[in-house]
């Protein structure tokens, strides 16, 4: 009884059976509300979801996850979205080293390694980009900028879904195989 009163349940309640459907919907309502609001406030104060924030408005499922049946594309582009990852933006975070000198040592161009560098100048991948973007329709040949990237994280069009899922998940493969072997790509 004392969680009903935390959620702002003011109706003395002796037993259980005597709970009113409009009093559980009010409870319900309130915990969805309170969650809500939680995840507003993490989503823009923690620094670790900022490229996430960019394209993730909404509390809701997302139709990618309904869309890629093939689970290391799912895997590989949740991880991406989340950056819950391996480039150096997130490897960086944890060894305590400045964001800006989170550096690319696959392809040594002096960028931050990041969602944005894996996804439009990296030239380690630039194979899988290319193939990537020859798959959209009525998009640009290249991303640009951080917003282009945002609205190809934001589409709900079944072919480009899958079509990031792949691109993703292939830069992932290709990032491994780098790492395994030693190389840097010039």
């Amino acid at each position: 009884m004392d969680i009903l009163k935390s959620y702002n349940c003011n109706t003395q309640i002796t037993e259980l059976e005597s709970i009113a459907i409009q009093t559980l919907s009010f409870i319900h309502d309130n915990i969805k509300q309170k969650y809500l609001n939680f995840w507003k406030h993490k989503l823009e104060n923690f620094s670790k979801l900022k490229f996430y924030n960019t394209f993730k408005t909404e509390y809701q499922l997302e139709k990618y996850l309904s869309t890629i049946k093939n689970p290391t594309e799912r895997k590989a582009l949740t991880k991406f979205r989340v950056s819950n990852h391996k480039l150096m933006i997130e490897l960086g975070r944890y060894q305590k080293i400045p964001r800006e000198e989170r550096l690319c040592e696959i392809c040594q161009s002096g960028e931050v390694e990041d969602e944005y560098h894996l996804a439009n100048s990296c030239k380690a991948y630039s194979n899988q980009r290319e193939n990537f973007y020859t798959t959209l329709r009525n998009k640009p040949t290249i991303i640009i900028d951080q917003a282009q990237l945002v609205d190809i994280m934001k589409s709900t069009e079944h072919e480009t879904i899958l079509s990031l899922s792949k691109y993703i998940s292939s830069c992932f493969t290709e990032r491994n195989r780098y790492l395994e072997i030693g190389i840097a790509v010039s």
